[in-house]
């Protein structure tokens, strides 16, 4: 159902062809667009040469979520996993659906040069491997023309060569390499997993966008605690990877929190525990609300979090996974006096 967001009682009734939208960034930068009634502000920030970090476009995956700090914005249809009411009541919007009647200004959670870049043109590339790993996940590595470059954590946008609709997925894999691994989860009624399933199949092309995000491996001294729920394990085993080729990076104490459904959902540990071999300060919880393998936490890997904190709660948490996961460790990281400011979230759907 369509639902509306108001920070402010007076609105104003306009009679010009257009709205001013104004967008903050966390450094401060402030654009002001022009939005024609009804059109989105994603729409709007494009047509002023801004990439405003989306995927979906149409309210499913959270990406472009950003929050009013004033005026009034029409929100469309989404999922309730993306924007849950609570965040609606807390001024959150989705760019992508949001539809501008009123001037208004949205902050969103990245810097300003994010979303003055041109997007660069999509990239060739040829599947090389897929293979079911653990219950509803599938290894897929793709093979690209050059090495690329990233921020572990990142994630480009993924879709066979003719297709319209394109699917984002973390990198696994240490950055520089032209050879590019991913965990899918497959989803009924997915378009990309079933293509993948189904069709796809080695010497199958792609298309690829550049690296995005704001998710990826930050070089300071504190302490680190990785959350992963699913497939959202797979930033972090770039993150590691990459931790392990620099000692500065290496030597601080981190915590890796992996979470799954069932034992049978598990992948990777062994990748994970020749990591731990180079990182002796790497300590490795796993947890399975069923059937989980011993030792393994009966439960969610947000439970652990609370035990995971070092003394004086400078921890920087890092979550990935399911929208609800992600709030839930939040929460749990606010408990036991993390800021908000030191935990870093990527959802999916």
């Amino acid at each position: 159902m369509d639902s509306s967001v108001s920070l402010d009682s007076d609105v104003v009734e306009l009679i010009a062809d257009t709205i001013p939208v104004t967008l903050l960034f966390s450094d401060g930068v402030a654009r002001q667009v022009e939005a024609h009634p009804g059109e989105s502000v994603v729409s709007a920030a494009q047509r002023a040469g801004l990439t405003i970090l989306t995927d979906c476009c149409n309210g499913e995956c959270g990406t472009c979520r950003a929050e009013l700090v004033s005026g009034v914005l029409e929100l469309g249809a989404h999922s309730d996993l993306a924007l849950s009411e609570e965040d609606r009541r807390d001024g959150a919007v989705l760019t992508c659906i949001s539809k501008v009647t009123a001037p208004c200004a949205v902050e969103f959670p990245y810097d300003a040069a994010e979303a003055m870049l041109e997007e660069d043109p999509p990239f060739a590339g040829r599947i090389t491997r897929i293979e079911q790993v653990a219950a509803e996940t599938l290894a897929l590595e793709i093979l690209i023309d050059e090495p690329l470059d990233f921020e572990p954590g990142q994630y480009v946008r993924i879709r066979p060569v003719g297709a319209e609709v394109w699917r984002s997925y973390s990198m696994a894999n240490q950055p520089g390499s032209d050879t590019l691994r991913f965990f899918v989860r497959v989803v009924d009624g997915g378009v990309f997993s079933t293509w993948l399933k189904n069709e796809a199949a080695v010497g199958s092309k792609v298309e690829l966008s550049g690296p995005r995000g704001t998710f990826f491996l930050r070089r300071e001294a504190r302490p680190r605690i990785f959350v992963s729920g699913g497939t959202g394990l797979a930033p972090f085993l770039s993150m590691l990877r990459s931790m392990v080729s620099d000692p500065s990076l290496s030597g601080i104490p981190t915590t890796l929190l992996v979470g799954v459904r069932s034992g049978a959902h598990f992948f990777a540990r062994d990748e994970i525990e020749a990591v731990q071999k180079e990182m002796p300060l790497l300590k490795v919880v796993y947890a399975a609300e069923k059937e989980g393998p011993q030792p393994c936490h009966a439960g969610y890997a947000t439970d652990l979090i609370g035990e995971a904190v070092a003394a004086g709660a400078d921890d920087r948490v890092y979550l990935c996974g399911p929208p609800l996961m992600v709030e839930a460790g939040r929460k749990a990281a606010q408990a036991v006096g993390i800021p908000n400011e030191h935990a870093l979230a990527e959802r999916f759907i």
